[in-house]
């Protein structure tokens, strides 16, 4: 009977062993990634996030962060072919953590941000296309949780990179990224591992509407 009791004990003493151990692995590579300072850093730091996500496939986290990584060195790449293949795989692990958790905010304020950075490889061409995808993937994120921050950056720095004439400019995008900040200084991330990026890039475009 007590050899019954201690086998539960002793899996659930596994598992939050298991759990402890990827997030040590995943803080470590968040933290190579914020140091970053060239490509090859930013992919090093990418490939051990991919790794996580792989070695953890129950977890959205891991997957959200190996998705991120990858937008970060698509915008760092010069070639859009490249571009282009990063940001595939970006998708990839991103539609992995959206099948985990298809409610999560941060997810498709991720799904926004990929589809910026597909935008960005050729705005001529896609502009139409992924201009919309972008607004509708962000307004659904704001839906989800009216109170991330990330939201109102990335709509901020659309409306700040779409010409006037389409309804963008400095000053459509002022009041959002006003927001934006506003809402960074608010935020309380739930654990270190939480989704934390953007205020300093907020602070520096909504100063460039001044």
């Amino acid at each position: 009977m007590k050899k019954l009791l201690l086998l539960p004990l002793l899996l659930l003493a596994f598992l939050v062993q298991a759990q402890g151990n990827y997030q040590a692995a995943l803080g470590e590579a968040l933290t190579e990634l914020k140091a970053s300072q060239s490509p090859e850093e930013t992919q090093s730091a990418a490939n051990k996030l991919s790794r996580i996500a792989t070695a953890e496939p129950k977890a959205w986290l891991p997957a959200y962060y190996a998705t991120y990584a990858h937008i970060v060195l698509s915008f760092q790449l010069k070639e859009d072919t490249q571009r282009d293949a990063i940001l595939d795989q970006a998708q990839t692990f991103l539609d992995k953590a959206l099948t985990l958790e298809p409610k999560e905010s941060e997810l498709h304020v991720l799904q926004g941000y990929l589809h910026q950075a597909r935008l960005s490889v050729s705005p001529m061409s896609r502009g139409m296309k992924y201009s919309g995808l972008t607004l509708a993937s962000l307004e659904k994120a704001k839906a989800l949780n009216p109170e991330n921050p990330r939201t109102y950056f990335l709509l901020g720095q659309h409306y700040f990179n779409m010409p006037k004439m389409v309804g963008g400019g400095k000053d459509v995008a002022k009041p959002v990224l006003t927001t934006a900040v506003e809402k960074y200084a608010a935020a309380q991330p739930a654990t270190s591992l939480s989704p934390s990026w953007g205020m300093n890039s907020a602070k520096a475009l909504l100063a460039k509407c001044e």
